[in-house]
Formats: structure tokens, sequence, C-alpha cells
């Protein structure tokens, strides 16, 4: 028996088809049947016709070996080897096998989809690139965000990805309003996202938008109005009528001529008439002096009430500011590394976990620590950079622990005015007391290590839990 292939490497493009001919020649002496079979990974995509070739002594038969492969990722690119095994009928231990060589094409085929490509929120949303390599050859691609809209930021986490042939990757970005909306309807902010890919391959843009609510509904806004409006009514109602309160009551009279105290003579009244008459009155014109039974009425007291006191000026003495201690090892106890800023991101969203202390920048913090037990962790990696962040739990996902800007900056710390979710208490060990546990004042969970090189996570507090304990001033 004698096989041959032509040719013996073929080119074929993904989706296309290529053809091999294979020869067969019997140089046996009697009548042969072989059956021919394509193994190897192109095996899958090849068909042979006929299958089976009835050769007669010294003749020659052929057939045609059809490659088809997909245009999908599963056709990878590049030499694959294949080989035709041909099997004789009455002496099966004479069979042969012959290789060959498929090349398969390249092509680029990536797609990208933003989930959810609509986000809703007041302060921050969160999204998802979702980007599906279809080719079939593994690329690389960068993510970049364009915006129109100078009042809204977006801060990608990964903008770059490896893609491997029929996977997918997911890039986390956030988008965030430059200024609040106090009142009013929805602002509509639009941007968009393109994946570039290094090699084969043309970018994919995608549109997104993020509608910002209003911080205070409309119909507190309309409630507010309507009680505004009310009360200028009123006012105007009040000064347009002058209301008069006249007493239709007459006051009594007054003496024509009171300028001094008035003296009241009362006589004696007489228990039974006298026996004798009367003396005779003298006739000195010296008026008698007045009897002692005489009452004079005191005079009206000149004396004024006293005023009340003056009301009290002094205030509330202000709450002690809040007091700072900067550090670079915030350890944790079963990992025994330190409180790390992943790849020493410094953007909104980024996630915090543990690494071997190294003192550097990403394991430098500073504790706010406040009059009323609360402390904020100030993340120190990027002095330089705008904006102030702190460790904090993500406010859309209640196990998710990052970094993000504060309300006001340091102003806003020093004045205290975190958001509850950016706020904690360490409550000590029983029996330690250098560790203790982080509680989060919003959620009332605990700061959870989930390994070295891991990313932190919430869990109910727990103080067994050598995970959750935290040396926040470690040596």
């Amino acid at each position: 028996m004698w096989v041959d292939v032509n040719p013996v490497t073929a080119d074929v493009e993904p989706g296309g088809e290529a053809t091999v001919t294979i020869t067969v020649r019997n140089t046996g002496d009697i009548v042969e049947e072989y059956h021919l079979q394509a193994t190897g990974d192109p095996g899958q995509w090849a068909v042979v016709e006929p299958q089976t070739l009835r050769l007669y002594p010294g003749t020659t038969g052929t057939a045609q070996l059809t490659f088809t492969p997909p245009r999908s990722s599963e056709a990878q690119a590049g030499p694959q080897p294949y080989a035709v095994k041909v099997t004789p009928r009455e002496d099966r231990e004479n069979t042969f096998a012959i290789e060959g060589i498929l090349r398969v094409a390249e092509f680029a085929d990536l797609r990208a989809e933003l989930v959810p490509a609509t986000t809703r929120g007041w302060h921050r949303g969160r999204v998802r690139l979702a980007v599906d390599n279809y080719s079939n050859i593994a690329t690389s691609a960068a993510v970049t965000t364009t915006s129109n809209n100078t009042n809204l930021h977006i801060d990608i986490r990964t903008p770059a990805l490896r893609l491997q042939p029929g996977r997918a990757q997911f890039s986390k970005f956030a988008v965030r309003p430059g200024r609040l909306l106090w009142f009013g309807v929805k602002a509509r902010h639009q941007y968009s996202i393109t994946v570039t890919p290094s090699g084969l391959g043309q970018p994919v843009s995608l549109q997104g938008t993020y509608l910002q609510s209003a911080l205070l509904p409309r119909w507190l806004q309309r409630l507010l109005m309507f009680f505004a409006a009310a009360a200028a009514a009123v006012l105007a109602l009040w000064f347009g009528i002058h209301p008069s309160f006249a007493s239709s009551t007459q006051a009594s009279p007054q003496p024509a001529a009171a300028t001094g105290p008035q003296v009241i003579v009362v006589q004696p009244t007489p228990s039974a008439p006298p026996s004798t008459p009367s003396p005779k009155p003298p006739t000195s014109s010296t008026a008698p002096p007045p009897s002692t039974s005489s009452a004079v009425a005191p005079p009206p007291s000149t004396s004024k009430p006293a005023p009340p006191p003056p009301p009290s000026t002094s205030k509330p003495a202000p709450p002690p500011p809040p007091k700072q201690t900067k550090t670079t090892n915030i350890l944790n106890y079963a990992a025994n590394g330190s409180m790390d800023l992943n790849m020493d991101q410094f953007n909104d969203g980024q996630p915090i976990g543990v690494w071997e202390t190294n003192h550097s920048n990403a394991q430098t913090w500073t504790v706010w620590q406040y009059s009323d037990g609360t402390i904020v962790i100030q993340s120190d990696d990027k002095p330089e950079s705008a904006g102030t962040k702190v460790l904090q739990v993500d406010p859309t996902n209640a196990t998710d622990v990052d970094i993000s800007d504060d309300w006001a900056g340091v102003q806003g710390l020093q004045a205290h005015l975190t958001a509850d979710f950016q706020l904690w208490t360490w409550t000590s060990i029983p029996g330690n007391t250098n560790y203790g546990v982080l509680k989060n004042k919003h959620t009332g969970t605990c700061v959870s290590n989930t390994g070295m090189h891991g990313f932190f996570t919430m869990a109910p507090c727990n103080t067994g839990d050598q995970n959750q304990w935290f040396w926040l001033f470690a040596v």
C-alpha cells in the first residue's frame, strides 16, 4: 500500500474551506478495500469523500479531504498538525497514517458591553465593562474614556486588559458628577468608553448614560415652595390690612385736683347718749388737735420693680479638634501584613487589601480621632493629588472596602462632616490592648481579611475572628 497527501501544508481562513487530495495505491496482489479517517485537532472540521476506496491490485484511487474551520475562537490561529489514517479491510495490521499541516489564519473579533448602559445615582454610579474576545488569538486591549461634559468624572480601575481566545474580562469604573444636584429634575450625562485592541481589530466604542438624581425629592421642593408662597401671602395680608385692637372699655374718672395724699378722718361711734350736755367748745381760735383715732392713708409707694437680669451671652464651648496620627503600618493579625492600597492606584473605588509590610506610601495612613469616639482613616499615598481619599464601605455594595473622596477635603475632616459609611469605631480585643476590630458606622459590620494579597471584605463583627484584628499604630 502506498499513500500520498497533496498539498502537505494547506492554508485556510476561519469560516472558509481548504481541500487536500489523498492518493492510495494498492501494491498487493488481492482486491483491497481501504478506509480513510482524519485525526488530530483539525480532524473535527474535516470530511473525507469517499471514506472508502476499493482498489484492484496495482490500481490507484483518490479521495478529497475538506477542512471547514468555524470563524470562532475554537479554530485557534497557527499551524495545526493532522494525520490521515488508512486502514485495509483484509490486512488491518498494515494500517498506515500520513501527516499534514493545516495553517489557520488569524482573525479579530472583539466585542464589549456596558453593564448597565444607564446608571442612576445622586453621588456616584458603578459600571462594569464586559469585553469578550471572539478572536482566535490572544490580544491586549486598552480602555479609555471621553466625555464632553466637564461636570462628569470617570475613574477607570482597570485601564488595560489581557484577553485569551474565547474568554471575557471585566473592567470596573465609577462615574460621578462634579457637583451635587439639590433640587430639580434628573440631569442626563453622556460619556463614551473605547476599547482599543493592540493588534488586529478595530476599536470598539460604547455610549453610556449617567442619570443624576436630585438629592432632595421633587415633592419636597414643591412642598417648600407651597409653604413659602403661603407665608408670603399671610405676611402680605397682615401688613396690608393693619388690624386694630382698640378696647371699648372706658377708663374710670379721676379726681381733678389730686395733688397730694388724701387724709380721711373717722369719728368714733358713741355707744350711748351722754347724760349731761356737752361742754361748750372753747372760744379760742385754736383748732383742737385731731382725734387720736384718726387714720391716715399711707402715701403710694414710689419704688419700681427690679429689672429682669440680662440674657446670658455665653456660647457653648466648641468640640475639641480631632487628633491626627500618621502611621505606615496598620497591621492585620491573621495575615501578619499591613493595610495596603491595591496597585498603588489613588482612584475612587480602588479596593484595599493586605500586603507584606514595607512602610511604603501605599501603606501610609492618617487616623483622625474625634471626641465622639469615631475615627476616619485617610490614605496618604498621593498627597500631591487633588481631593482626600478615605477608607469606606462601598455605598452600593456593603461587602466591598475601598477608598473615595470625603465631603469637603481636609476642611470636612476637621469639621467632622464625613458620611456614615466613611466613619469607623475601633474596639479593642479583650486581653489584647494593641489589636481591635474596625466597625463601620453605616453598616454595623467589621473589616475582615481574606488572606495575604487579598482584598478586604465586610463581615459580622466577631472579636474571636483573628482576620478582623487590626493594630492601628503598629511598630
